[in-house]
């Protein structure tokens, strides 16, 4: 089978299902695992910003979005070389990839006809749910149904704590906003609430001082689509950082990559597993970076 993903999320399911070789084609951001970053890369961004300071890039989804654009491109050419049986695709949110109505166009174009898999997840259960549904388009059905019940397993919910801390997860910078969809199940199956949003909902845009306000013991900054490298450059705007170090949670601040929330595949377990060792502060390895935030400079706290 030839498979053309361009959601990386569905990329990660692919490999961990072990069909790793069935993959013909990927999207710009299909990074994870490493071994994918060899193949072809049949969708990109239109204008590469990921550079740049997190209000510009805010600003220009906007005023893309607004006007009814993508902010994707496919490449035809490549499409019609690739003759893929299966593109997987998403239709939840037109900032994370191209829907599944703009891959149906291309492969108009292209005269091509794969079987289009549309992946629209909401909660965490919806993620385990759309492991076993890849397993079955890969004609590996009992795959999916083992990683999908492993992923259950380890994303049970714990007993309420007492008392129950609340946790915000922050999904972009400037303007802050709050992590929805399946982040809410993240955390409450730690034992914990999450902070501001509801559970197969999207995220909620706020401001700092709300954010302090409603008084959150832990905060953890997991921009979607930044490592957390680029989140900790990010953090050097003095402005920033201040507005941040600002909220004070009693058990901290931390930057994490942003694959623990914002993608929604099998390292989304890694992210309760995140929120329950900072909760607790027991012995873990982390699986991707995350640390508290860098210092702030003496001057800064004057």
């Amino acid at each position: 089978m030839r498979v053309v993903s361009v959601l990386p999320s569905a990329t990660e399911i692919v490999c961990a299902l072990g069909h790793r070789d069935e993959l013909v084609g990927r999207s710009a951001e299909c990074d994870y695992p490493a071994s994918v970053r060899d193949l072809p890369v049949v969708m990109r961004p239109k204008v590469w910003d990921a550079d740049r300071p997190s209000a510009e890039i805010d600003a220009r989804v906007q005023r893309v979005r607004s006007a009814h654009e993508s902010l994707y491109e496919l490449d035809i050419e490549l499409l019609r070389k690739l003759e893929p049986d299966v593109i997987l695709t998403q239709d939840l949110c037109g900032v994370c990839s191209v829907t599944d109505a703009e891959v149906a166009a291309a492969c108009a174009r292209a005269d091509v006809a794969p079987r289009i898999v549309s992946l629209t997840p909401t909660t965490l259960e919806d993620v385990w749910s759309s492991v076993a549904h890849v397993g079955r388009v890969l004609d590996d059905p009992e795959a999916g149904r083992a990683l999908a019940r492993r992923l259950r397993d380890r994303s049970a919910t714990a007993p309420p704590r007492r008392p129950r801390p609340i946790v915000a997860i922050v999904e972009w910078l400037d303007p802050p906003i709050l992590a929805g969809l399946w982040a809410p199940d993240i955390v409450r199956a730690t034992g914990a609430e999450i902070l501001g949003t509801r559970r197969g909902r999207p995220g909620v845009r706020t401001d700092w001082s709300a954010i302090a306000r409603a008084g959150p013991d832990l905060v953890v900054l997991s921009p979607c689509s930044f490592s957390a490298a680029r989140t900790r450059a990010e953090l050097a705007a003095p402005l920033l950082r201040q507005r941040v170090a600002e909220l004070r949670p009693a058990l901290g601040i931390f930057v994490a990559d942003e694959a623990y929330f914002s993608r929604p595949g099998p390292r989304l377990a890694d992210g309760i597993d995140l929120v329950r060792h900072l909760l607790d502060r027991s012995p873990w390895q982390p699986p991707m970076d995350v640390g508290p935030i860098p210092s702030l400079p003496k001057a800064a706290t004057a």
